[in-house]
Order: structure tokens, then C-alpha cells, then sequence
């Protein structure tokens, strides 16, 4: 079965600096036997995903907040403003941050990270994730305004936390260079960061590293990876009750993207230009769902980087 079968024959049946080597461990002996009480948080939207994983949406990507007997693993910091509420709420609850964890270098997942004042608490990233932060920091003249990672791994790292292990994969770039999906093994929970989407257009840059070819390669390795129980949360959704789903929401992405390299190499061999393609149409044809006027020019733009590349 080639790729376009796979992804047809599953998304039908699915909707009926301390750089380190490639595998890392990082241990933390904590007990976490106790679901406790979700954090009480004045602005923003928390909601529980399963056991002590919860995710908070506000400004920004989908942060995901973990709870244990000693501390908290957060995953992703949005824009200090943003996640100060969730930082109240943890401080209230009078225990450390002990792992924030970056999916990967755009703002709106790192711009909190310097928020993050307890310099004990452990940043970790994939490699190339404090390069890319850096350079775009410098672009809009916020240098002074980062924290960087500095617990980083090339394609897999695990933190132990007792009850719960968290695993970071990188399985290639997909949306950026340093793309890192984070499972939560005991409670089969992984945050996705901008490799998904839901229901809008994906932002993508190639200069990031976007590359729809590889992203639907990430994708499937993922499908392989994880079962069908696992929850997965979404770096991004037209609503926030979109932000978690499960596996037919990745088959969807990637059936996405196979149907818009479709649609821009046809348009490419029929001499077709960006402009003449949204006088046409306002979304890939077959995903009236990922209508975003907004984005939908510039990601054929820069989708033709990719397969003219």
C-alpha cells in the first residue's frame, strides 16, 4: 500500500548549552499516585485531558501542565502575560516547576519561557531550538526578552518522574527544524506542538524548516508509534475544545497535506500562479474545514518553495 492508500484507507476508517546525545535520561524519583485538584486559574482556558494532564489555552500555542507530588512538567510558555496565570496558579499550589519543555522555537511557544524565573527549573529542547529562538529574537529586537533551553537532545529524551515517564521524540522536521512531541507513557498523552493543526491552515515557513513532505512522514511515524487510546493535544484549533483529539485528527493533517502538494504541483504544471489559484478557491479542495483566508496565500506560496525546492 503506497502512501496516498494509507492515508485515504486510514483517515475514511478513523473518522467513521548542554547538547546531549540521541537518547537522554534525566531522573527525578516522584511518587504520583493522587489526582489532585486542577489549578484554579483567573484568565485563560483549563482543561483537564486525562489523569494530571491538563491543557491551558490563552495567547498563543497550547501549553500543557502536568502535576506531581513535588512539582509540575509544562510544556510550552506561550507570551509571559499569557501563562503568568497558570505561574499564579502553580505558585499558589506552593510547589516548583521542575521541566519546561519547548516543542519548538516560535514564539508563542517560547516568549513565556523567560517568565519562568526559578532558574532550578530544567528548559528542554531539541538542538536546534536555541539557534532558530535566537536568530528570530533578533529579527524583532527581543533578544533581551529569551530563555533559552539548555537541556537539549537530538532525537529522544526521558524524564522519569516516578509514576509518570515523559518521553520527547523528534522525528524530523516537519513545521520547524526542532519539532519535539512529548509523551506522557502512563497516562498515553502526547502533546503534538504545531505538528498539528486543527481544522485551520498550518502556519509554514520554510525557512523554519517546514517541509509537507517530511511533516506527512512525522505524522505516520507518530500513527505507528501511539494507539488508539492515546489523547493527543494540538499546538493549535479554530476552537479551543478542538485541542486534543486523537488519531484520526493526525490522519486528517496528513491527508491535508498529501491533498495540498496535490493541488500545488498541479498548479505548478499548469503554469498556475497564487493568485489565480485563490480566485479559484478559497481552501484545498476536499477540506472545507481549514478555511483561513488569512494564511491560505501564503501557505501555497511557501508550499511551492517545498516542491519547486
Amino acid at each position: 500500500m503506497n502512501r496516498k492508500e494509507f492515508l485515504a484507507t486510514t483517515f475514511s476508517a478513523g473518522l467513521g548549552l548542554a547538547f546531549m546525545p540521541s537518547l537522554l535520561s534525566c531522573v527525578t524519583p516522584i511518587a504520583n499516585h493522587s489526582v489532585f485538584d486542577p489549578l484554579i486559574l483567573g484568565v485563560g482556558d483549563l482543561r483537564k485531558v486525562r489523569g494530571n494532564i491538563s491543557r491551558y489555552t490563552n495567547k498563543g500555542g497550547t501549553v500543557g501542565v502536568f502535576e506531581t507530588k513535588e512539582g509540575f512538567l509544562i510544556i510550552d510558555s506561550q507570551f509571559p502575560d499569557a501563562i503568568q496565570p497558570v505561574l499564579d496558579g502553580i505558585s499558589s499550589k506552593g510547589k516548583p516547576v521542575l521541566f519546561l519543555c519547548n516543542t519548538h522555537h516560535h514564539g508563542d511557544h517560547t516568549s513565556g519561557n523567560i517568565a519562568f524565573k526559578d532558574q532550578n527549573t530544567k528548559v528542554v529542547a531539541h538542538q536546534r531550538v536555541p539557534e532558530l529562538q535566537r536568530k528570530a529574537a533578533e529579527k524583532s529586537s527581543k533578544l533581551a526578552e529569551q530563555r533559552y533551553a539548555t537541556v537539549l537532545f537530538e532525537k529522544e529524551y526521558r524524564i522519569d518522574l516516578g509514576n509518570e515517564k515523559v518521553t520527547g521524540y523528534h522525528f524530523g522536521n516537519g513545521h520547524t527544524f526542532g519539532d519535539v512531541m512529548y509523551h506522557f507513557e502512563n497516562d498515553n498523552v502526547v502533546h503534538m506542538g504545531d505538528l498539528m493543526f486543527n481544522n485551520v491552515i498550518p502556519v509554514y515557513r520554510t525557512a523554519d524548516g517546514s517541509d509537507s513532505r517530511n511533516w506527512i512522514k512525522v505524522l505516520e511515524k507518530a500513527l505507528a508509534k501511539f494507539d488508539d487510546d492515546t489523547i493527543f493535544i494540538f499546538g493549535h484549533a479554530n476552537k479551543p475544545e478542538l485541542t486534543t483529539g486523537n488519531k484520526a485528527n493526525l490522519k486528517e493533517m496528513a491527508s491535508f497535506l498529501e491533498a495540498s502538494n496535490d493541488f500545488v504541483l498541479k498548479a505548478i504544471s499548469e503554469g498556475k500562479s497564487t493568485e489565480q489559484l485563490m480566485k479559484e478557491t478559497a481552501f484545498i479542495p476536499g477540506f472545507e474545514n481549514r478555511n483561513t483566508p488569512e494564511r491560505f496565500a501564503g501557505f501555497l506560496d511557501e508550499l511551492r518553495k517545498t516542491l519547486l525546492g
